[in-house]
């Protein structure tokens, strides 16, 4: 899974700005939220994104992109995103000596987004994510490359599934 936001992650103003879903069974879901209110002082960050929106992307209503996601994840029995070492977070944030309190609250953003959509949460759906980041460390699977538009949910959701198949090729996946 993957998300992008309307705020950076650690400000009163995130809520899910778009969601890109891949499957091992190369099924795909990503949508943006047509709901988010994007806070004026946040513009140009939204915008930057919102470049990379391509015209196929759906645009669904908040409860239409719930609906969406629940049937896309029927059945599923983990969640998997990738997750920013502390370091690589405090470098990206620029938040100084604040960044390990943010990384704390923000480091499964991801899922933090997905559980805040789907309400209410299945009983049978995962209350984790799975890294994707560590457990490819763990494995020492390599990365596949970076798309210029690698921030858009479906590219994104897509390298997530090929890490993820490298990851399960090099033996380690379910375990770390």
């Amino acid at each position: 899974m993957d998300t992008e936001w309307t705020a950076v992650p650690w400000s009163g103003d995130c809520e899910l700005l778009w969601i890109g879903l891949a499957d091992e069974d190369g099924r795909e879901l990503c949508g943006i939220n047509s709901d988010a209110r994007v806070d004026p002082a946040n513009e140009r960050y939204v915008a930057a994104l919102l470049d990379l929106a391509t015209p196929d992307l759906p645009r669904l209503r908040r409860t239409e992109l719930m609906s969406a996601v629940r049937s896309f994840c029927e059945g599923v029995d983990e969640f998997w995103a990738w997750i920013p070492t502390l370091e690589s977070f405090a470098a990206w944030s620029k938040l100084g000596s604040s960044a390990p309190a943010a990384y704390e609250r923000c480091r499964q953003i991801d899922f933090q987004m997905l559980h805040a959509l789907v309400r209410p949460w299945p009983d049978d759906w995962p209350n984790e994510v799975r890294d994707l980041n560590a457990a490819s460390l763990a494995a020492g699977a390599s990365l596949p490359p970076r798309a210029k538009n690698h921030l858009h949910p479906r590219v994104h959701a897509q390298w997530n599934r090929s890490l993820f198949s490298n990851i399960m090729a090099a033996g380690h996946g379910r375990d770390a």
